[in-house]
């Protein structure tokens, strides 16, 4: 990880992630590695879906958005942080995706640079490494006031980045930030001129309950939020989202979206409007049912669980240190892979090469019957003798992993 010295093009992360994209899942794996629920679409989503389809909205919409949809995102966002952003600053995007990868293009550039925690989803550092913009990075800290190592994403700044990017959930460690971690985030930002991007895909899934905090609540002139239908509405393939700007970067974030993506798919935008209006209970449903999955899966793992409690965290990923197996992340993988398990490689997310990324979202028989597997792999591996001298057991440990 860096220390405030932008990294390299990282072509560990290239490779791994390649080695996932070619991965095809064979019959009869069970597969943990992709981030998608297995809840389906709901029935009334699937309806409007269709009767948009027939009754013939087919065609472009304007650039940002619908503007019935933008209405109602503002009206979600405030209902979760307490802040209304003016439409004018809400911009439907294609997915969650295109609202970070607009985001990062507006506020960034190869002369400034970016702030992104480690462990992350890789998107950040594959978009930014490719525009050429310098990467820092900051440990990812567990839930609550720990959340961010503000003297670590300082040194990035100092280095001359302008953009810190907040993931909370966090994808892959579920970690949850407190709403005092985030405003001592806004506060530093604004001490050095410079935005958050809150990357906010999971924020209806807490196991707590509620919503996840937001820096919108304390900082909407320096922050900006994206959210996803994706995740809390099983709208995966539709792929729509939203990104909230600050109200100064209005030209800019039109200029991009338009540019790049015209405008999302109407029928995707109908379906979101419906889901707003109809699903205000869909993200407490899923977080009950992934809370639920969580603490089984805890007591499956034993010692190769994540040591924060379930009620700490949300989303609906496990993080899991796999260092005293004395394997590689991609070994480990491997030997899964080869009982019949599909995990991510924690190489995709991290610079430590002692991590594996499980996705709770298989129906519960198979994710059980997978648990079961991967808690057997793991202990017959650490059983093994470990390899000399490796330099595995000497890479710092990731706030609230198992040891």
């Amino acid at each position: 990880m860096s220390s405030g010295v932008a990294e390299s093009n990282r072509p560990a992360l290239d490779t791994a992630v390649r080695r996932i994209m070619a991965g095809a899942v064979a019959d009869g794996e069970i597969d943990l590695s992709i981030g998608e629920p297995d809840q389906a679409l709901p029935d009334i989503l699937v309806e409007t879906a269709v009767r948009s389809l027939r009754t013939g909205r087919t065609g472009y919409t304007p650039k940002l958005g619908l503007p019935e949809l933008r209405e109602l995102v503002a009206d979600d966002v405030a209902t979760s942080t307490g802040h209304r952003p003016a439409t004018d600053d809400v911009v439907i995007t294609v997915g969650g995706t295109g609202a970070v990868a607009v985001a990062l293009a507006a506020a960034s550039s190869p002369a400034t640079g970016i702030v992104v925690p480690d462990p992350a989803w890789p998107n950040y550092r594959i978009l930014a490494t490719r525009l050429g913009i310098p990467v820092h990075s900051y440990p990812q800290g567990g839930s609550g006031a720990g959340f961010a190592d503000l003297a670590r994403i300082e040194d990035g700044l100092r280095a001359g980045a302008r953009l810190v990017v907040v993931n909370s959930p966090a994808n892959p460690t579920g970690a949850v930030a407190s709403g005092d971690a985030l405003r001592s985030l806004v506060d530093l930002v604004r001490r050095h001129d410079a935005y958050l991007l809150s990357d906010e895909a999971y924020e209806s899934i807490v196991y707590a309950g509620g919503r996840a905090p937001s820096p919108l609540s304390h900082g909407p002139d320096v922050t900006f939020c994206a959210r996803t239908f994706s995740k809390t509405y099983s709208m995966t393939g539709l792929r729509v989202g939203a990104l909230i700007s600050p109200p100064r970067f209005r030209g800019d974030v039109a200029a991009l979206h338009g540019t790049v993506a015209g405008c999302a798919p109407i029928t995707a935008q109908v379906t979101a409007m419906e889901a707003l209006r109809s699903l205000s209970g869909r993200g407490s449903e899923l977080a009950a049912i992934y809370r639920e999955r969580h603490r089984s899966a805890v007591d499956v793992l034993g010692p190769w669980a994540p040591s924060a409690t379930t009620d700490e965290l949300g989303g609906f990923y496990l993080w899991l240190d796999v260092r005293s197996t004395g394997h590689t992340s991609d070994e480990v993988c491997d030997a899964l892979r080869a009982r019949g398990v599909v995990v991510s490689s924690g190489r995709v997310y991290s610079g430590m090469d002692v991590f594996v990324r499980l996705a709770l979202t298989a129906p519960d028989a198979r994710l059980g019957q997978a648990l079961r597997t991967i808690r057997a792999e793991l202990d017959r591996l650490a059983a093994g003798p470990p390899p000399l001298d490796d330099p595995l057991y000497s890479q710092p440990k990731i706030a609230g992993t198992a040891p």
